[in-house]
């Protein structure tokens, strides 16, 4: 007994099953990617494959009303090359961009939508158009032109597409989600990164020039240790600024500015370990940011300064305070010290306020001694926040 030929139902119903199988095992593809680029591409792919299209595009919205990316499938080096531009977001695939529903059209020419094609690009006639769209927000639309079988998409296409389409939504906030986790896990490496190199390899250089300075003060030395002595901290402050040139986009701005605080906290910590002299530090948490330059050209002359009252002033306090008065910060390490005359101060003492006079002016600003014997030395070093 020869077997009953297939009923058009019964075909119906194992072409029904061969698409849900298809797009169950595409939606299991584009899901199981985490990078966005190359999910962006195979939802693409796999759009063009499940209703037999010649060509496919998913183009993603930008915030100025066109594409931020425009994913194409089906389109060869040489088609891709003749085209003068990307398609941009008019005609019909800037209608479909005011759209919530899907667009299908059998004949593109005879469309009034049908404008902004680009120079170069190739022929196409059968349109199927479907937006990918997530709790409201679009995340891109699919577009797929010319079905291999010669004609127009019908509702089954659109079906199939509007179902991948909402499985490319899940894909793709996925994908965008992980690159979010990756970018948060960087950021937290980078921080730390900055932090331990700020905090300990930076710090302790500094304290090593802390000590350095002291040491100088105790012990005299002649005009070629002395020189000797200037190049030691040349090399350290060398060393110091290509760590920081290595951190500087490690940290954020705020960080940054956290940071200023810190070092002379650090400085002062120092101070008192070695000088045995108390340290006052009163820097505002509102102060407005400074940039790199002047962080550490500010923290190298309150250095300068500390080294300078450790040597000379014989004191048993010192205020290092930070203002901001209009748009200028006005730095002043003050000390209760035996004082001098600024007018008769001689090479080479004068070394260390010449390079604190010399930082300054490099940072646009002032610099000013107040000191009279007897009545202890105030600093005041004023740059200007934007010069």
């Amino acid at each position: 007994m020869m077997n009953a030929s297939p009923s058009p139902n019964n075909m119906t119903t194992d072409k029904c099953m061969q698409m849900l199988d298809a797009l169950t095992q595409a939606a299991a593809t584009i899901t199981r990617e985490l990078s966005l680029p190359r999910t962006l591409q195979a939802i693409v792919d796999i759009a063009r494959e499940l209703v037999g299209a010649r060509y496919a595009a998913l183009g993603v919205p930008g915030e100025d009303g066109g594409f931020q990316t425009f994913v194409t499938s089906g389109l060869s080096a040489e088609q891709l090359q003749q085209m003068v531009r990307e398609p941009r977001a008019m005609g019909l695939l800037g209608a479909l961009m005011e759209s919530d529903k899907p667009i299908r059209v059998d004949n593109l020419s005879a469309d009034p939508r049908s404008a902004g094609v680009p120079e170069g690009h190739p022929f196409m006639r059968r349109f199927l158009g479907v937006p990918i769209i997530s709790r409201g927000t679009r995340l891109g639309n699919l577009y797929l032109t010319e079905p291999l079988d010669g004609e127009p998409f019908d509702k089954n296409d659109e079906r199939l597409i509007v179902l991948l389409a909402e499985h490319a939504a899940v894909a793709i906030e996925n994908a965008r989600l992980s690159a979010q986790l990756q970018e948060m896990a960087l950021s937290r490496e980078r921080d730390r990164i900055g932090m331990e190199l700020h905090d300990g390899v930076i710090q302790s250089v500094y304290a090593v020039g802390m000590k350095l300075e002291i040491l100088r003060g105790r012990f005299p030395m002649t005009p070629e240790q002395e020189e000797q002595y200037a190049s030691i901290l040349d090399d350290l402050n060398q060393i110091i600024e290509e760590i920081r040139l290595y951190i500087r986009d490690l940290r954020s701005a705020r960080d940054e500015q956290a940071t200023f605080k810190q070092r002379l906290e650090t400085l002062a910590r120092h101070f008192r370990d070695f000088a045995h002299v108390d340290v006052t530090v009163d820097v505002p948490s509102s102060l407005r940011v400074l940039n790199d330059r002047q962080r550490h050209s500010l923290t190298q002359i309150v250095r300068e300064a500390l080294s300078n009252v450790a040597r000379h002033a014989q004191a048993t306090h010192v205020t290092v305070k930070v203002r901001e008065v209009d748009n200028w910060l006005k730095l002043t390490v003050e000390d209760n010290g035996r004082g001098f005359d600024p007018a008769t101060v001689q090479d080479p003492e004068s070394f260390g306020l010449r390079n604190m006079q010399q930082r300054a002016i490099r940072l646009s600003g002032t610099f000013t001694i107040d000191s009279a014997p007897g009545e202890g030395t105030r600093i005041i070093v004023q740059v200007p926040f934007r010069p």
